[in-house]
């Protein structure tokens, strides 16, 4: 009624989540609540501002990102690549001491080197992300990385079970679980849980099809 978001935590227990309007659910039936998680990612030294942004088609987020003064700085000084690697480290780093999902973190991000403001639209008097504006200034770039990100997945998914059988076992189940699930290489260690890297029900049937295909070994879904 209100449109708040409450988690019935224990008899009579009820623990504000978020708003409703800041809640999605992501294609493999997973929901985010998008302020929160800027909330923790902001608290980065290398982090002004935050954006997340995702829908109910994809499996995953992405961000736009307004870095501090320092990594612009940096940014004019090294390249846009040198600050990418340094942001990206920071928000796996964060989601590593607060236990997020895999699906919880921004898989890729824009770097914005303007922050969001009250003259440009793009904050509230009260000093709130406006998200329909945001989403009407960089959807449009986001939905085109998306559209990349997926065109690079299938050509690797081609090499992969082009060559894969012929490379160590561990090195190509771990390729197959990043394509799988699009779990950062640095989370893929061997004794790594499978839903903890943000896995279902679904991508644990594509990766047990996909393990098929490669090594012709069934792999059962409940495993």
């Amino acid at each position: 009624k209100t449109g708040d978001i409450m988690a019935h935590v224990g008899p009579d227990q009820l623990v504000y989540v978020d708003r409703r309007n800041n809640v999605i659910k992501l294609a493999q039936g997973e929901f985010v609540a998008l302020s929160h998680l800027e909330a923790v990612f902001a608290t980065s030294s290398l982090i002004r501002q935050i954006f997340l942004y995702g829908n109910s088609e994809r499996s995953f987020l992405l961000a736009v990102v307004v870095p501090t003064a320092d990594v612009v700085a940096q940014l004019e000084r090294d390249g846009l690549q040198r600050a990418k690697s340094l942001i990206g480290q920071s928000l796996q780093q964060i989601a590593a001491e607060v236990q997020l999902n895999g699906y919880e973190v921004p898989r890729d991000f824009l770097i914005e080197s303007k922050p969001f403001t009250l003259e440009n639209g793009l904050l509230s008097d009260a000093g709130k992300l406006l998200r329909p504006q945001l989403k009407a200034r960089y959807s449009q770039r986001l939905e085109q990385m998306y559209v990349e990100m997926a065109a690079e997945q299938v050509n690797e998914l081609r090499a992969l079970r082009a060559g894969g059988p012929d490379r160590p076992v561990l090195e190509t189940v771990t390729k197959a679980v990043e394509l799988t699930l699009g779990a950062s290489g640095a989370d893929l260690c061997p004794d790594a849980r499978f839903i903890d890297l943000g896995g279902d029900s679904l991508s644990a049937l594509s990766f047990s099809n996909l393990i098929a295909d490669l090594f012709g070994v069934e792999l059962p879904v409940g495993v």
